[in-house]
């Protein structure tokens, strides 16, 4: 082999080398947006707005994660936990710059329901009564937590995998009529949940087909069960809610940080 001929060869090879390591780093871009943005962030202009949100965001956090843990059956102190993890990964892995991330209400449902059906309450009585070491909660406890871990990390699993299979592209098959209705069917079921406190009655756990029907058909059998004091603190919770919302909106040009009602009626009740 002549010199030139090894010299061109050398130069071939060299280039490949740099476009594979190019395609590497493209690549990481593309599943690490942080890589992206994070070098050329402007500390000066962005670090103090980027904190006020933050500190609003936790701020939300801390009331949703509570009560979204209460809506998974579990116990609440683990919601704080799940608010607090998702917001991080989304950082790294996240591309939306405008993208609030932390517990939902429908993913809180679907752990419920495995978590009463796994871990009934007429198990409660079987389980003994002692505290295990973590965080002094009861087996029966530690269990359901358990159960509702298992069932996230599934859904976490089944996430990374339509990921990888780029499933996300076939969102523009949903129509914004079948949006609209699995919205509004999800919120049904939201509030459906939150009936027997809303009411402050003891309602057994219903599902199957048609429960939702039985859970309502169940509540206006024993309409004299319901506590008046609950019913009008959360009749009062809702009309402040929506009336702060309401100011937020007309008001949001003039008033730069959101008001953190959802903390004051949490620390009131």
């Amino acid at each position: 082999m002549t010199g030139a001929k090894r010299k061109k060869k050398s130069v071939l090879w060299s280039k490949r080398n740099i476009l594979r390591c190019e395609d590497f780093k493209q690549w990481g871009r593309r599943r690490l947006p942080i890589l992206e943005w994070a070098p050329r962030y402007h500390l000066r202009e962005n670090l103090l707005p980027d904190t006020v949100s933050g500190m609003m965001l936790a701020i939300q956090q801390v009331t949703q994660g509570l009560a979204f843990a209460i809506l998974s059956s579990v116990h609440p102190v683990f919601g704080l936990y799940g608010s607090f993890f998702p917001a991080i990964i989304y950082a790294v892995f996240g591309m939306g710059r405008h993208v609030a991330t932390g517990t939902f209400a429908l993913t809180s449902l679907i752990s419920a329901n495995a978590v009463e059906r796994l871990v009934p309450a007429s198990s409660q009585n079987l389980t003994t009564p002692r505290n295990t070491s973590l965080l002094g909660l009861s087996d029966f406890e530690m269990e359901k937590i358990g159960i509702a871990a298992s069932v996230s990390f599934l859904g976490g699993v089944i996430q990374v995998a339509m990921c990888v299979l780029q499933l996300g592209s076939t969102t523009f098959l949903l129509t914004e009529p079948v949006i609209s209705a699995m919205t509004t069917g999800a919120a049904t079921h939201v509030v459906t949940s939150q009936v027997k406190y809303l009411l402050g009655m003891k309602i057994p756990y219903i599902s199957g087909p048609l429960g939702l029907f039985y859970i309502y058909t169940y509540v206006f059998a024993n309409i004299k069960a319901v506590r008046l004091e609950a019913l009008l603190l959360s009749l009062l919770s809702i009309v402040v809610l929506v009336m702060v919302k309401e100011l937020n909106e007309q008001f949001k040009k003039k008033i730069k940080v959101v008001l953190p009602v959802d903390l004051v009626l949490n620390s009131f009740t």
